[in-house]
């Protein structure tokens, strides 16, 4: 086995790249450095682009299974640059169903179900509400018939290892962050769903899938929250005050998944699963130890960073 791993420089990257490195695993970072301003974890990288498909093409013959971690991620990011999103998300994906045969590990997202009553499964509709979930849905369809899996993600939270950039954009980071700094939470609705997976249990899902056999799509979640629970446990554990307020946020997903399918295959064997609290603990300790000096930083938040990027005329 010898791993390709695209985008793997990123906050997902370095949980898999940890895991990949315990286990003595050969593989290379392929990342064209979109949210790092250097990389400086001691593994064999390349510096590149996926939407640079001849130097891609000259290097996939050299390995065994791609990890495709590549993406522009979130909702509001891709929005920035929508002609970026569709070109990395979609095309460059579309790409790679074309020109490689080897075992392919794609990451999705739960975003594909938008807003659903009831809890989904893999098999229920998709109700795509941004171009985000647009574009990895039709990701996803491009690896119909190959030997590939799609993992479709719920929330990410935790911290991923000791080199690669935090994300505090996401809602369990964001809400324990706002809660040691501000004091209190502000819950907006908060009756609605997201199924949440810590970033650790996401590269342990992946790096299992390596040598499976199991293809097609699956939901990879370890718990389903309302944001007012998940608001209180975090409140608990910080002790802030939470703060409810009327105003319905503009993000109208609402969904919680059934991981039935992947328990079913086997893809659930964790030697680790992490809690929320495990999350809201890791945050913590860096906020209190002074290792976050300004967790409002845009360089946490994907669309914020790229927003900085595009303002400066930094994308290729």
């Amino acid at each position: 086995m010898k791993v390709l791993i695209t985008g793997g420089a990123g906050y997902i990257g370095g949980a898999v790249t940890e895991l990949l490195t315990r286990q003595n695993v050969p593989f290379t970072v392929y990342d064209n450095l979109l949210y790092e301003n250097h990389y400086l974890k001691p593994v064999d990288f390349i510096r590149g682009d996926v939407r640079d498909t001849a130097k891609l093409k000259a290097l996939l013959p050299q390995y065994t299974h791609v990890i495709w971690l590549a993406a522009i991620v979130g909702d509001a990011a891709c929005q920035i640059r929508p002609d970026l999103t569709v070109a990395v998300n979609q095309e460059a994906v579309k790409w790679l169903a074309g020109n490689y045969d080897g075992r392919i590990v794609l990451l999705s997202t739960c975003s594909v179900y938008g807003q659903n009553d009831g809890e989904v499964t893999e098999e229920s509709a998709l109700n795509p509400l941004s171009l985000y979930a647009k574009t990895k849905a039709e990701g996803e369809q491009y690896l119909v018939g190959k030997n590939a899996i799609s993992f479709r993600l719920g929330t990410v939270f935790g911290v991923s290892d000791a080199y690669s950039r935090l994300r505090m954009d996401l809602v369990v980071n964001y809400m324990t962050a706002n809660a040691l700094t501000k004091g209190k939470l502000s819950i907006f609705g908060g009756t609605q769903w997201r199924p949440l997976v810590h970033v650790r249990n996401v590269a342990e899902g992946i790096v299992n899938a390596l040598e499976d056999k199991a293809t097609g799509v699956y939901n990879l979640a370890t718990q389903n929250y309302q944001i007012k629970e998940l608001g209180k446990e975090i409140a608990a554990l910080t002790g802030c005050e939470i703060e409810y307020v009327k105003q319905l946020t503009e993000d109208a997903r609402d969904y919680h998944v059934s991981i039935a399918k992947a328990q079913k295959a086997g893809l659930y064997e964790f030697k680790h699963l992490y809690s929320v609290a495990d999350g809201v603990a890791q945050i913590m300790e860096l906020i209190k130890q002074g290792r976050i000096q300004y967790a409002e930083n845009d360089v946490y938040s994907n669309e914020r960073h790229i927003a900085n990027l595009n303002k400066n005329g930094k994308f290729i």
